[in-house]
């Protein structure tokens, strides 16, 4: 596992990209992630009862930033150490 490289940083401007330096959102890590496989699935092709496609870039960098965020909160650390680095089978049913 890499170090995060922030955390060498003294600058208080980068205090944001160290480890613990964010708060995990994860219900809007979700809503995004479900946004993007939404848009994926969609068969409308992005006409106006669907998602617009001009919205792709948005929920990208959304997921991007609230995945990041989940990452230097230290949740996911939470998460990776009650599963003991295992992948968890999970049952996907609705």
């Amino acid at each position: 596992m890499q170090n995060n490289p922030a955390n060498k940083l003294k600058d208080f401007m980068w205090q944001f990209l160290m480890d613990k330096g964010q708060k995990a959102n994860i219900p809007a890590l979700k809503e995004n992630v479900y946004t993007l496989i939404a848009m994926a699935t969609q068969k409308t092709a992005g006409q106006k009862k669907g998602i617009n496609w001009s919205e792709l870039d948005m929920v990208l960098f959304s997921v991007i930033v609230e995945a990041t965020a989940l990452v230097l909160s230290g949740e996911l650390d939470k998460i990776e150490g009650e599963t003991d680095g295992d992948t968890k089978e999970c049952d996907n049913k609705p």
